[in-house]
């Protein structure tokens, strides 16, 4: 347990909770709530308000109950070390080799190491570790001074935060007000307190000092203006010495500022060693040997430090010091300290710590460039090689903070402007548009020279395209950029070409633009394999046969794990073209533990995409929504609508009209003034199968011929499959089986069912549709029969139903029933209930009337399974029921895992609530 301050104990400047009863009653209630459902809860408010307190309170509470504390604060020193604040949360738990796989526990551990992965991965780690601990001991994670947590760290959290229900885990940080702007508050309930009315401030103050005068009493009130640590504060030195605390703080600063005063006046009456100790202490961080640290860089600075020093630390009341450990009273008196510690002082400090600290410790290069007075090329060269060892370890973010560092280190304008430059682009890759924008403008600034031009030209393009989807700058740059590509000088960044690839590629596939297609086609020459059927997935779908998933699969299998990251969007988009990533689980795993956000968000983007194939749709729904939220959050308006996107795909083809056209109908405007026809052609698409699933058959047919004209595979679509069957099916209930047959021929022309496994199956079940009399019969047989058939519910269904129908009216009804009821059993675990509206119609005309069955009759769990569910649901943790079922938490965990796929939810949460659903119909 680290913290700044005592943890599990109420703080000793303020022993009364007065004022405070609401949020405390939320805390309380959380931590009780703990063993049925997670939660999390921000404390906010200025500086001395309570929030320490409350979250002491909350630690003990927790503590007492039976919870398992885990406790962090974040600094300002240590909120550019990636995973700082992570790595001392979960560092006690990592010993628990039972809870993780090896690939999540080396995650977990490289990110404890200092060397982490993405954070995704470390996200997904994070969450499989707490939740498996949770369900056997409930978790509290408290973390102090939020605002300062290193990115990579809130990002883990953040991810936690929106998920917390699906565990018996809480969450609870505390901030100050004024740096809580642009913070993730999804999935949080925000309590802000106020400062204390005149009678509760009172009231603190009688139980204080009851000894103090009425007038004194009022004056402390009055002063104190609410905030409780400045009235505890001033109570306490009330009785002092006339030569005491003779400086008075100015009246125009709010009582955190005041506090902050306060304990900077003390600070200074410390000796000046024991002021520099202290100082190299709260610049040293939170680790367990931070003191140890700051002793041996007092004795580099030529401060060697004492007993003595030691001793007059502690007994300056703010700090303590126990088991060889010191810590601060509160947060505010490390800040203070660092503040109002001259220049030549903290410049002294940092040189220090990083005269002590491992050459290839990061914290190192950033100690070094914080003791740096002025300009020096070396500290500067040093932090440029360190940010390239985080870029090779997909560090983006971290990288932009050390190279803009670096920037403003070095002496000349033009090597100021590249590494500016060099900034953005690692920042817009880290999936910070607007952090690259103003590195951009600064690099401008500065001068840009030739051999950077290439690199800032294409950030630029690049962050407007994600920012806003304005791809104009990328067409009208990416030609010229292209033909000074094969003249660059050997300084020129390395980033140039892959970056220029990536975004002609983006921009080509996105627009439609003819120019940039020449232009990307013009290309191909130089790039290797996976660059050309990347090419011609994207452009030339006729081409996809034969054998494309196979051709996938031999490639991945011929690839370095450096290639791997190297040429994993273009793997991706194959993948996603050959409607074959979910094949692939394991590659995108390996992928997002070390790719940059571009790729990750690709990969997110494309496995929800995955979900929505194979009727995954609650899972595809949430996560689609998870993924908007935060590429929103970014900055990263293009993603942000490519999620929704996904997300109304399901809503329509369950056929919830409202829900998929409040969508579209706020991203087809923006789409269709930036020229977005990829976009713009989804969307029609989505209308498609809204409508076919609505019954509007002329409409559907009319939507999906536009995209694919019944026999054709226009090169501008590249997923011409998804419409395929659509297609068919829309032309047969219309009366064109004409068409219907036309479009079959031409799958068989480019030999479609050689693609791959779910290409071969939509060829199938269009032939079958489009087929008549006997036909019909043995040919939908045939489709069912298809390896993997069952991979692809949605589309399976349809045939049935279809196929159902046609035996119905050939008289067959005991073999029309039992196609219909496989119909009718797959909607229902869908639902879509446009769709299993329709297959209870057919069936009632067959002679079954079906009443609608609960979810629990079709989603084919065991007995134990369905015991199992419905305890989940009831609130029990997995420790719980293992006691009531009599088996071990393991097997109460290997049967969820079974469960979850099968009920189609992905947490605890969702299965709980389809499980009340189910029962309360």
């Amino acid at each position: 347990m680290t913290s700044d301050g005592m943890a599990g104990a109420p703080s000793r400047l303020c022993t009364s909770l007065t004022g405070r009863a609401a949020p405390w009653a939320a805390l309380r209630n959380a931590v009780l709530a703990a063993p049925v459902e997670g939660r999390a809860l921000w404390l906010r408010g200025e500086a001395g308000i309570g929030k320490t307190a409350l979250l002491d309170q909350a630690v003990s509470f927790a503590s007492e109950q039976g919870m398992r504390v885990l406790r962090a604060a974040g600094t300002a020193p240590e909120s550019g070390v990636a995973f700082d604040v992570l790595r001392r949360l979960v560092q006690p738990l990592l010993d628990r080799q039972d809870v993780l796989t090896a690939s999540l526990r080396h995650c977990l551990e490289e990110a404890a190491a200092g060397t982490p992965p993405a954070v995704p991965a470390v996200a997904a780690a994070t969450l499989a570790l707490l939740g498996g601990i949770a369900d056997e001991q409930p978790l509290l994670l408290a973390v102090d001074n939020l605002p300062w947590v290193d990115a990579p760290s809130a990002g883990v959290l953040a991810f936690l935060q929106r998920r917390l229900t699906a565990a018996p885990l809480v969450l609870i940080c505390a901030l100050r007000a004024e740096d809580a702007s642009g913070l993730d508050t999804t999935g949080a309930d925000v309590w802000d307190l106020a400062p204390l009315t005149p009678a509760e401030s009172a009231a603190v103050l009688r139980h204080r000092r009851p000894d103090l005068p009425a007038k004194t009493r009022a004056r402390l009130v009055r002063e104190a203006a609410g905030n409780p640590l400045a009235l505890v504060g001033s109570a306490s030195r009330t009785g002092c010495s006339p030569n005491a605390f003779q400086v008075s703080a100015p009246a125009a600063l709010s009582p955190g500022d005041q506090l902050e005063h306060d304990f900077a006046l003390r600070l200074n009456a410390l000796p000046p060693g024991t002021r520099f100790l202290l100082l190299l202490h709260a610049l040293a961080g939170h680790e367990e040997r931070s003191i140890r640290v700051a002793l041996e860089a007092a004795d580099a600075a030529g401060a060697a430090a004492s007993e003595d020093t030691l001793v007059a630390a502690e007994r300056s009341g703010l700090v303590r010091l126990q088991h060889a450990r010191l810590t601060f009273l509160h947060p505010l008196v490390r800040t203070s300290l660092v503040r109002t510690a001259s220049a030549p002082d903290l410049r002294r400090a940092h040189a220090a710590l990083a005269a002590v600290l491992p050459h290839d410790d990061e914290r190192r290069a950033t100690h070094l460039a914080s003791a740096v007075a002025g300009t020096d090329d070396g500290v500067a060269d040093h932090l440029v090689e360190v940010a390239r060892r985080t870029i090779r370890r997909g560090g983006h973010h971290e990288a932009a903070t050390l190279l803009e560092r670096a920037a403003r280190l070095s002496a000349r304008p033009e090597t100021r402007g590249a590494r500016l430059t060099a900034a953005a682009n690692a920042a817009a890759i880290g999936g910070q548009p607007a952090v690259a924008a103003r590195l951009l403008a600064e690099a401008e600034d500065n001068g840009v020279a030739a051999d950077s031009r290439p690199l800032w030209e294409l950030t630029d393009a690049y962050v407007r395209f994600e920012v806003d989807g304005d791809f104009s700058p990328a067409a009208t740059r990416l030609p010229a950029l292209l033909a000074h590509l094969p003249h660059r000088t050997p300084t020129a960044d390395d980033a140039v070409p892959d970056t220029l690839h990536f975004l002609l590629h983006l921009t080509a596939a996105f627009s439609g633009d003819p120019a940039l297609q020449d232009a990307l086609r013009a290309e191909q020459p130089f790039h290797g394999a996976v660059a050309r059927f990347c090419f011609d997935l994207w452009n030339r779908p006729a081409l996809q046969a034969p054998g494309g998933t196979r051709r996938l699969r031999h490639l991945i299998a011929a690839l370095s794990p450096e290639e791997e990251i190297q040429q994993a969007w273009q793997l991706l988009w194959i993948a996603a073209a050959l409607d074959c990533v979910g094949e692939h689980a394991q590659l995108w795993h390996r992928v997002v533990q070390r790719a940059p956000y571009l790729t990750q968000a690709h990969v997110s983007l494309a496995t929800c995409g995955d979900d929505y194939l194979r009727g995954r749709w609650d899972r595809c729904i949430s996560v689609s929504r998870q993924g908007a939220n935060t590429a929103r959050e970014q900055g990263c308006g293009f993603h942000a609508r490519l999620f929704r996107l996904t997300e109304a795909a399901a809503h329509a083809a369950r056929g919830r009209q409202t829900k998929a056209e409040a969508i579209l109908e706020r991203i087809e405007p923006w789409a269709r003034e930036r020229g977005q026809s990829y976009i713009l052609r989804r969307i029609i698409s989505i209308r498609a199968v809204l409508a076919l699933s609505l019954g509007k058959d002329e409409t559907a047919y009319a939507l999906a011929a536009l995209l694919t004209p019944p026999g054709t595979f226009p090169e501008q679509e590249p997923h011409a499959q998804h419409m395929f069957l659509t297609l068919v099916e829309a032309a047969v209930r219309t009366g064109r089986r004409a068409e219907a047959l036309r479009h079959v021929a031409a799958g068989h022309t480019i030999r479609m069912g050689d693609v791959g496994p779910r290409h071969a199956f939509l060829l199938a079940a269009a032939e079958a549709m489009g087929a008549e009399g006997e036909d019909a019969h043995t040919l939908s047989e045939a489709a069912y029969a298809m390896p993997g058939a069952d991979a692809w519910p949605f589309e399976l269904a349809r045939l049935h139903l279809r196929h159902g129908a046609w035996l119905r009216i050939a008289h067959r009804p005991e073999e029309a029933r039992a196609h219909l009821l496989t119909a009718h059993t797959h909607f229902t675990r869908l639902k879509a209930e446009a769709w299993e509206l329709r297959a209870a119609e057919e069936l009632r005309a067959a002679g079954t009337v079906v009443a609608r069955a609960r979810p629990t009759e079709v989603w084919q769990l065991s007995p134990q399974e369905l015991r199992i569910a419905r305890l989940v649901a009831s609130g029990l943790s997995n420790g719980q029921i293992a006691e009531r079922l009599k088996v071990s938490p393991r097997t109460v965990g290997t049967h969820l895992y079974k469960i979850f796929p099968k009920v189609n939810v992905a947490s605890r949460a969702a299965l709980a609530h389809a499980v009340r659903e189910a029962y309360d119909r």
